[in-house]
């Protein structure tokens, strides 16, 4: 089985490592590294995992690094291990922003594999974007599906570029949802509702609407059509919806986040 140790513990690490333990992998060949104890111990006592508050020689004898710091400090991080990472290793990047290339510099190698993912992750629901730097093996993109579709659905893409199309779509687009959801609950609050019931209406809304929509199969128009009567109340709030051009600003919000996404990579390139 593969050992894998995570430079980092914060959310989408210990997301992983849930994934990880809960899919078989073995806790004992799981290491995380991080500079708060408490996050250390938790994790420990959670899933019996390896921990560290240092880099060592257990860097070298890892198959997976899994760079799970925030973009601002992954330079420094790589810094600090460069001379442990083996040259067989893959080093796998959940970190936004930061190209394959420029992580390969700062680390001394070229098996960089870079991934996108996001939140529902630590759910067991989500969806990741990964891309194989030009130097990676097959044995990289094994390894590295291996680690993240324990935590939901993935997808190769063949350009670098394209995972700033994830970031704007599944990866910050939860985001989105969960600003629809607010404005629904908000909505019905103002016209007398309670707000927890409002809550849950919300949540039934969208989790039944995504089964539906992933079951059976069918275009999103089509879907919106089934429930939309000619003169009928949905076909009054699609009506109002489209008045106010949601597809507009939807479109805009995607544009707006894959440009940050592009100037966020410029800062580190």
């Amino acid at each position: 089985m593969l050992k894998i140790g995570f430079l980092g513990g914060g959310n989408m690490a210990r997301a992983i490592v849930a994934g990880l333990v809960s899919s078989g992998a073995d806790p004992k060949l799981v290491t995380v590294m991080d500079r708060h104890p408490e996050k250390l111990a938790a994790l420990r006592e959670q899933f019996g995992i390896t921990t560290q508050e240092k880099p060592g020689d257990w860097i070298t004898a890892l198959d997976v690094v899994v760079l799970a710091v925030k973009p601002q400090g992954l330079k420094e991080c790589c810094e600090q291990v460069a001379s442990l990472v083996s040259p067989e290793t893959t080093v796998l990047s959940i970190a936004a922003a930061v190209r394959a290339d420029v992580i390969a510099e700062w680390l001394g190698t070229c098996r960089v594999v870079r991934c996108i993912p996001n939140t529902p992750s630590m759910v067991g629901k989500g969806f990741s974007g990964l891309f194989a730097g030009p130097r990676t093996t097959e044995d990289d993109r094994t390894r590295s599906q291996y680690v993240m579709q324990t935590v939901g659905d993935l997808v190769w893409v063949e350009s670098e570029d394209d995972l700033h199309l994830v970031t704007a779509g599944p990866g910050s687009g939860p985001a989105y949802v969960f600003l629809f959801m607010e404005a629904l609950a908000d909505a019905l609050v103002q016209e007398g509702l309670t707000p927890e019931k409002a809550k849950e209406f919300a949540l039934s809304t969208v989790e039944g609407a995504a089964a539906l929509a992933r079951t059976s199969g069918e275009a999103f128009d089509v879907l919106r059509h089934n429930v939309t009567s000619k003169g009928g109340t949905t076909a009054k709030a699609i009506e109002a919806f489209e008045a106010h051009d949601l597809r507009g600003t939807v479109k805009a919000a995607v544009q707006a986040c894959r440009a940050r996404s592009k100037e966020m990579s410029e800062l580190f390139s």
